[in-house]
């Protein structure tokens, strides 16, 4: 999804925040003022000056539950260049 914004979506594809178990969604390493929901929710996720970020290392471990079952179809994250994701990995529960 390299160069199209969050809010650009494929055709027959839907944005899964409506889908959230917001109850369930855990985030570790998170900085209490730039926390997950930054990220996840809409219109937060459009404003740059909200942004997910680690309170101690480079490391993010984030888990978002689902009210569902749902087929993901891709996973967009940004970041500045000096500061952007380096390594990315995205682990499936069973």
């Amino acid at each position: 999804m390299s160069g199209e914004s969050a809010s650009a979506i494929h055709r027959n594809q839907v944005d899964l925040v409506d889908f959230i178990d917001w109850s369930g969604v855990e985030c570790l390493n998170q900085s209490t003022s730039h926390s997950v929901p930054n990220a996840l929710k809409q219109g937060y996720r459009e404003d740059d000056g909200l942004n997910l970020e680690s309170d101690a290392d480079e490391q993010l471990l984030i888990y978002i539950p689902f009210t569902q079952v749902i087929k993901l179809h891709s996973i967009l994250i940004k970041g500045s260049e000096e500061e952007g994701c380096l390594r990315k990995e995205l682990l499936k529960e069973a």
